[in-house]
């Protein structure tokens, strides 16, 4: 099994995290803790798969074998999740899913309803396909995301709400929904006439203490009104190969879908993608995530520490899933800008502005999305540049 505390450099293989820090935040010098991938290798069983394969000289035109389509029913089962070959779609990446579901699922003009703050995607779907966006605003309560409810419903009747996309677990809070959370959300749903897109990329990791419930297995009912997107790249570092899958169980839903893929000429996913997915979704893929998520419990952990030693006006919100945190500074800054400028300035730090996950309300102003997967190594670093910028701060 791979090491996961030795640094490896990204520099010259065109990574995105690495490559943009120039645009992004003016400096060539920040440690770029932003896109959601890891600086973790990608698993070894995985490479080796894509090896064995590169061995073989020609790489035509392939078609998806019965075994890909297997790997996928096999891995959602461990959710309670029964999927069958005839509902699962490819798709480029869940982001390219839930765009091409904005255009399966609605008609321009249509509204779209979406929760705040989340994952920016969310926030361009809609606007991008011609749609109308609206905002039900998740509630911020005792350091967690609450819906209400309520607010929800009256949403869905007063803007006519056609398509609700639906982040589940939550980005970036990493909040693991409950079963009776999803209950009161599918029967809003269902009375209003409304169809859920679920993207649960994150599902995979999901911390002890928490259960990920895919949306689509509460019954037959929610399911026929639910699209599910997936893909094992978040937690398998493959976001390089563009791989993604939706499962649609009602078959107007599916035509619809199909009708869209169709049209930009979207059917199967490449070689190396299938090739990765199948190696992922694997007895050695549940052993790595289980590792995987040992190894991000730590580095959460280490994060806490410091900020309650040195930082304590800094909330963590402790994610339930994901490696990914964000962080309210809202004590410590009450200008948004100023918080941007300490970061890369004097912590040296390239993270998510909580503004992009934001909508009208200005939800993320005060905070940041900080990726934690890395090595022990480089989060020691990077909190020791965090507590240089710290001393700046208090001007010792």
């Amino acid at each position: 099994m791979q090491d996961l505390n030795t640094p490896i450099s990204r520099e010259g293989t065109c990574s995105e995290k690495y490559e943009l820090r120039q645009a992004l935040f003016g400096s060539d010098e920040v440690w770029p803790m932003w896109v959601a991938d890891m600086d973790l290798p990608t698993p070894d069983f995985i490479l080796q798969a894509l090896k064995e394969r590169l061995e073989h000289p020609i790489l035509g035109y392939s078609i998806t074998p019965d075994s890909v389509y297997q790997a996928i029913i096999d891995w959602q089962s461990q959710y309670d999740y029964r999927v069958i070959k005839s509902q699962i779609v490819f798709t480029h990446n869940v982001a390219n899913g839930f765009f091409m579901a904005v255009e399966a699922f609605s008609e321009p003009g249509e509204t779209v309803l979406v929760q705040t703050p989340v994952y920016p995607p969310f926030l361009k779907a809609p606007k991008q396909n011609g749609r109308r966006l609206v905002e039900a605003p998740l509630q911020l309560d005792n350091g967690r995301y609450q819906i209400d409810f309520d607010a929800f419903e009256k949403t869905v009747e007063e803007q006519q709400v056609k398509l609700f996309l639906f982040c589940h677990p939550q980005n970036p809070s990493g909040r693991v929904w409950q079963g009776a959370e999803l209950e009161r959300l599918a029967d809003i749903c269902l009375r209003h006439g409304v169809t859920i897109v679920s993207d649960e990329i994150h599902s995979d990791l999901v911390y002890a203490g928490n259960r990920h419930i895919p949306m689509a297995s509460l019954s037959e009912r929610v399911a026929n009104i639910t699209v599910t997107l997936n893909s094992p790249g978040k937690t398998f570092n493959l976001g390089g190969l563009q791989i993604g899958y939706a499962l649609i169980a009602n078959p107007d839903l599916k035509a619809a879908y199909l009708k869209v893929c169709d049209a930009v000429s979207i059917h199967e996913l490449n070689l190396f993608a299938m090739l990765a997915l199948q190696a992922a979704y694997s007895k050695q893929g549940q052993d790595w995530r289980n590792r995987l998520l040992e190894h991000f419990e730590a580095n959460i952990n280490q994060l806490e520490r410091f900020f309650a030693d040195y930082l304590p006006q800094v909330k963590v919100m402790r994610p339930q899933a994901s490696y990914l945190v964000w962080l309210d500074f809202r004590e410590l800054f009450d200008d948004h800008q100023q918080l941007k400028t300490w970061l890369v300035e004097h912590a040296k730090l390239g993270l998510n502005d909580g503004e992009s996950f934001a909508g009208k309300r200005g939800d993320g102003q005060g905070f940041m999305r900080i990726n934690l997967a890395v090595s022990k190594p480089v989060l020691q670093q990077v909190l020791n540049q965090l507590k240089a910028a710290v001393d700046v701060l208090h001007g010792s």
